[in-house]
C-alpha cells in the first residue's frame, strides 16, 4: 500500500469564505489500527485526529456535543478566552461537571480578538490523547493576513500513541504512585512514520510545488513531552503562535510544548528530486515530496533533519525568548505596565510519604509517591461539583478556598542542587486566587530543583498573557524586572517555565468568571500542578457573567 499522500490540504481566498456556525461533535469509540494492533480509541465523529473547526475572528460557534461514549467526557476549547463564558470553558469539575454518557451539551465558543491556530480537546482525565483537533481562525472578512498568502495550509498534529488503552495506562500510573508508562509511539497528523512497525503504508505525506509558499498550523497534543519539529534542509518562518501574530522568525527548528501551537511559513526551495524528512524528536517523521519528483521513495536515499537533543533546555528557552508579538498598527498590543497585583508561585515536583511495605501504590524514589505543586499546594480537584457554579450560585459551602498564596511559602534556594528534604511534602488543597475586575496582574512562575527540575508548559484559561521576562536560576525581584520587555513580549496562553528558571507573564484581570492554570504536561497536571483564579465581575452590566439555560448536571 502506498503512503497516504495529502497535496494542497486548503487554499483559501480569503473575505470571501464563509464558515459553518454550528457544528456536531459526537464523542464515540472507534476501532483504530496503529503499530500491528487494534484497539477502540475515544473519537469524535470517528475522526483520528479530529475534526477541524473553521471560523474568523470575532466569531460566534455553537458545538453541539453529544457523548455516545461509555465514560465521562467534557470538552475544553484552548486558545479561546471565551470573554464573560466560563461555562463553555470545559475543565472537568472546575467549571462544569462531565458530560455523562448518553447525554449532550451545547457549547457557546466566543472568539474576540484570536486569530490563528488554536485547538479543542478532551478536558477530564487523560481522553485528550485521543479527543482533539485544530481550531483555525481566520482574519475578518475583507482582511488579510499579515504576511504574504500562502499557496495551501497543512495541519501538523503532533500526538502520542499507546498500544494499551489510555484508561488502562492511567489507572495502573495513579495506582502506582510512580511515572507512567512511556508511550509507544509519536505520531504527525495520527500516523507514528515509518521507523514504527506496520507504519509504512500510513506515513503521513506532504507533497508541495517548487518556488511556492505553505502555512504549516502545527499544534502539539502530545501528552507528556516538548518536542523539537523540523523539515530537512528546509527553513521554518514563525508568523504566529497560540492564537496571535509576531514578527516573522526563521528557525531551523522549532520547539513547542504539549498545549502550544506555532503558524510557520514553509518555503518549497529545495531540490525538487529529493525527498525530505519532517520530524519531531522524540521521535515521529513524515516524508515531504515535490509534485516534480517521479522517483520512487523507497529507492530514495534520504536523512533527519538536525534536532537539539531530548529535554534540552537551553534550546527550548533560546527558541522561545526570540518570539516577539507582531506589535502592528493592525494588530496592537496592550501590556499592563502599571502592576496592582504582584504574585509569585513555584512551580514543583513533591513526594508523599507511603506506608512501609505499600510497594505497590509507592513507586516514586524510595518508595515514596510523586506529586506536583503550586506554591507547595497540590490540587484537589472536587469530586462531584464543579467549582463555577460552586461560586456563582454561592453553593456547596466549603468546596474550595480562597486562601492561595500570593508568594511561596518558604523561601529557599529553588534552584540549588541540594534541597532539604522536608521541602519536597506539599499541602493539598482546592485554594483559589480571587483578583477583582480589571487588575492589572503580573505573576512569576519560578521552578524548583525539588525531586528533579523539570520544563513545565503553563496553560492559563480564558487569558492570553505577556511573557516579559525569562531566565535560568532563581529570579530577582530588584534586577530582573529592569530586563523586562515591555515593547514586544509574546503573547500566549502556554508557556514554558524552564527547568529550575523562571518565567514573569502580565495580563489584565478583564474576563471575570473561574479560569485554571496548570501544567500541561498530563502527568504534571495529574499530580497537582494547577491552581484557579476567580476573576470578580465588574460594576457595568456588560462585566458580569451570565449563566446559559442549561449545564451538564453534577
Amino acid at each position: 500500500m502506498a503512503m497516504k499522500t495529502y497535496t494542497l490540504f486548503l487554499i483559501l481566498l480569503l473575505g470571501n469564505v464563509a464558515f459553518a456556525n454550528h457544528y456536531h461533535f459526537v464523542v464515540k469509540e472507534t476501532s483504530i489500527e496503529r503499530l500491528c494492533k487494534s484497539k477502540k480509541i475515544l473519537t469524535v465523529n470517528g475522526k483520528f485526529p479530529g475534526p477541524t473547526i473553521y471560523a474568523n475572528k470575532g466569531s460566534t460557534l455553537i458545538v453541539h456535543v453529544l457523548n455516545n461514549s461509555k465514560y465521562n467526557i467534557t470538552i475544553h476549547w484552548h486558545g479561546v478566552k471565551q470573554p464573560r463564558n466560563p461555562w463553555s470553558d470545559g475543565p472537568v469539575y472546575i467549571t462544569q461537571c462531565p458530560i455523562q454518557p448518553g447525554s449532550k451539551f451545547n457549547q457557546k465558543i466566543i472568539l474576540s480578538d484570536e486569530e490563528g491556530t488554536i485547538w479543542w480537546h478532551a478536558h477530564n482525565k487523560w481522553a485528550r490523547a485521543t479527543v482533539h483537533g485544530a481550531i483555525n481562525v481566520y482574519p475578518k472578512p475583507g482582511t488579510s493576513y499579515p504576511f504574504p498568502k500562502p499557496h495551501a495550509e497543512i495541519p501538523i498534529i503532533l500526538g502520542e500513541w499507546w498500544k494499551d488503552s489510555v484508561v488502562e495506562v492511567l489507572n495502573e500510573f495513579v495506582g502506582s504512585g510512580g511515572q507512567p508508562k512511556t508511550s509507544d509511539a509519536f505520531m504527525i497528523n495520527g500516523q507514528p512514520g515509518d521507523f514504527y512497525p506496520c507504519s509504512k503504508h500510513g506515513t503521513f505525506k506532504l507533497e508541495v510545488k517548487s518556488g511556492k509558499a505553505y502555512l504549516l498550523r502545527i499544534l502539539n497534543a502530545a501528552m507528556h513531552e516538548i518536542l523539537f519539529f523540523a523539515i530537512r534542509n528546509h527553513k521554518l518562518t514563525i508568523v504566529g503562535t497560540d492564537g496571535s501574530y509576531t514578527k516573522p522568525l526563521t528557525r531551523d527548528f522549532i520547539a513547542i510544548s504539549p498545549g502550544q501551537t506555532f503558524d510557520c511559513l514553509l518555503k518549497a526551495n529545495q531540490n525538487p528530486n529529493n525527498f525530505y524528512y519532517m520530524a519531531a524528536r522524540a521521535y515521529t517523521n513524515a516524508i515531504v515530496k515535490y509534485q516534480e519528483n517521479n522517483y520512487n521513495f523507497n529507492n530514495s536515499p534520504i536523512s533527519l533533519p538536525y534536532l537539539p537533543s531530548y529535554y534540552d533546555t537551553p534550546s527550548t528557552v533560546n527558541f522561545s525568548a526570540s518570539l516577539r508579538s507582531l506589535a502592528s498598527k493592525l494588530h496592537p498590543i496592550s501590556i499592563p505596565t502599571k502592576v496592582k497585583t504582584r504574585l509569585v508561585s513555584t512551580v514543583s515536583i513533591n513526594l508523599l510519604s507511603c506506608p512501609k511495605n505499600d510497594t505497590r501504590a509507592c513507586q516514586g524514589p524510595n518508595g515514596t509517591r510523586l506529586s506536583a505543586s503550586m506554591n507547595n499546594i497540590s490540587f484537589l480537584t472536587p469530586p462531584r461539583y464543579n467549582i463555577l457554579e460552586a461560586y456563582y450560585y454561592n453553593r456547596v459551602k466549603g468546596m474550595f478556598g480562597v486562601d492561595f498564596p500570593d508568594f511561596p511559602p518558604y523561601v529557599f534556594n529553588y534552584t540549588d542542587d541540594a534541597l532539604p528534604l522536608e521541602l519536597e511534602l506539599p499541602k493539598f488543597g482546592t485554594q483559589v486566587k480571587v483578583l477583582k475586575y480589571n487588575t492589572a496582574v503580573e505573576l512569576v512562575l519560578q521552578g524548583t530543583n525539588l525531586v528533579t527540575g523539570l520544563d513545565h508548559p503553563m496553560h492559563l484559561h480564558g487569558y492570553n498573557f505577556y511573557v516579559v521576562g525569562w531566565g535560568l536560576g532563581n529570579f530577582d525581584e530588584k534586577y530582573d524586572p529592569k530586563n523586562y520587555n515591555l515593547v514586544d513580549p509574546p503573547r500566549r496562553n502556554n508557556v514554558v517555565v524552564p527547568k529550575n528558571g523562571w518565567i514573569a507573564i502580565r495580563f489584565r484581570a478583564d474576563n471575570p468568571g473561574v479560569w485554571t492554570m496548570h501544567c500541561h504536561i498530563e502527568r504534571h497536571l495529574t499530580w497537582g500542578m494547577q491552581t484557579v483564579f476567580i476573576v470578580k465581575n465588574g460594576h457595568k452590566p456588560e462585566e458580569h457573567i451570565l449563566p446559559p439555560h442549561h449545564m451538564p448536571p453534577c
